[in-house]
């Protein structure tokens, strides 16, 4: 009897050991299925997050993207305003170089002219500027920066690059007063270069030409005729250039200066040596 008991409690044994061993197989099954369902689904739901999430992320972000991209617009103009300033105070700048630059540059070849015009019958007592110039219609005078304190006096002969400029008539301590020859009242002795005819030169009322007001044995020029001081009268240096005859009338002829009297900068207060 006691060997039937036993029997029955290790079949009892035997068959709660069979059910636990499949509960714990189905168990570690429904287990793997959970752990590769739960994988799935996550996966799924990222899947979706990012399809819905994101349009709408952009669309939030969208109004900051855009503040972002007009302040860096805004920032590259101003950054642009700015460079255009300093390019704008360079070329000012260089442009004020450039100015001064080309006026050196024209003063040297102006006093290069003037010490190669000078002849060997004239000595050089200043080199001055003009600083003022009158407006006359008749009245033909030009201020230069150089009187006594240079021993520039009265009837001094003035020239520049070109030829005679006309001569002092009067001067103070620091400038003087140039009568240009071309005015009405001047009075210019010269002869031709080709055949020493001596003649008087006086401006037009325009100041454009020279007109001769006495011509020696009432011998004229030829046209194309070129007309140096005669060295006559004691202001002007014999040999320096006036001008050339362009028109020969019944009575006189008519002479253009050399020397452009709208464009007068720089001047020599000369004397014959």
């Amino acid at each position: 009897m006691i060997n039937n008991k036993r029997k029955r409690s290790s079949s009892r044994t035997k068959s709660f050991s069979g059910l636990l061993i499949s509960l714990l197989f189905l168990l570690t099954f429904i287990l793997i299925f959970f752990n590769k369902t739960d994988n799935y689904l996550a996966s799924s739901i990222k899947n979706i997050g990012i399809d819905v999430v994101s349009p709408i992320t952009r669309i939030i972000s969208l109004p900051i993207t855009l503040t972002k991209n007009i302040k860096l617009t805004f920032d590259n103009f101003r950054n642009l305003e700015s460079q255009n300033l300093k390019l704008r105070e360079e070329i000012i700048r260089l442009k004020k170089w450039q100015t001064l630059a080309i006026k050196n540059s024209r003063e040297n070849r102006v006093f290069k002219r003037l010490l190669n015009s000078t002849s060997h019958n004239v000595e050089i007592i200043k080199t001055a500027s003009v600083v003022n110039q009158s407006p006359g219609m008749y009245t033909k005078l030009v201020t230069i920066n150089a009187g006594f304190n240079y021993n520039v006096k009265k009837n001094l002969a003035v020239i520049n690059e070109k030829g005679l400029v006309g001569k002092t008539i009067y001067s103070s301590k620091l400038n003087s007063k140039v009568l240009l020859i071309n005015d009405p009242s001047s009075s210019i002795p010269v002869k031709t270069l080709s055949d020493n005819s001596y003649s008087i030169l006086k401006g037009s009322f325009d100041g454009k030409f020279l007109i001769s007001s006495f011509t020696q044995d009432n011998k004229m020029p030829k046209i194309g005729d070129l007309l140096v001081t005669s060295g006559n009268a004691k202001i002007f240096p014999r040999d320096i250039l006036v001008a050339k005859v362009i028109r020969i009338n019944q009575d006189n002829f008519i002479a253009i200066p050399y020397v452009d009297f709208n464009n007068l900068n720089y001047v020599q207060v000369v004397k014959s040596k």
